[in-house]
C-alpha cells in the first residue's frame, strides 16, 4: 500500500511532533520529486538523521502489528521504479 499522506515540511520540530518512534517506511522529497525511499525500526530517529540530506519534505507510513518495515520498503521502492522507470536519486543502495 502506498504512502497516501501529504508531504510535511522537513524540520526537526515537525519530525519530533508528527513522527512516532515506531517501525515503518518513509519518503524524502526535494524540489517536488521523491528523492529517497527508506525504512526504519524507529521512524522519528531515522528521519532526524536524514535532515543532513536537506530534504524539503517527508511522509511516512507506520508498519502494522504483522507488517515488516523492510518488506514495506521493498514494495514501495518497486512501485516507484515501476511508475517512474528508475530509483529515486538519493537511493544509492537498492533495498
Amino acid at each position: 500500500m502506498p504512502i497516501s499522506k501529504p508531504y510535511t515540511k522537513a524540520t526537526e520540530a515537525k519530525i519530533k511532533s508528527k513522527v512516532p518512534q515506531k517501525a515503518g517506511v518513509y519518503e524524502l522529497k526535494s524540489f517536488g520529486e521523491t528523492k529517497y525511499i527508506g525504512s526504519s525500526k524507529n521512524l522519528q530517529e531515522r528521519l532526524l538523521t536524514q535532515l543532513g540530506k536537506d530534504p524539503n519534505g517527508f511522509r511516512f507510513k507506520t508498519a502494522g502489528f504483522l507488517s515488516n518495515h523492510k518488506k514495506m520498503e521493498r514494495a514501495h521502492y518497486d512501485r516507484h521504479v515501476e511508475k517512474h522507470g528508475s530509483a529515486p536519486d538519493w537511493n544509492e543502495n537498492r533495498p
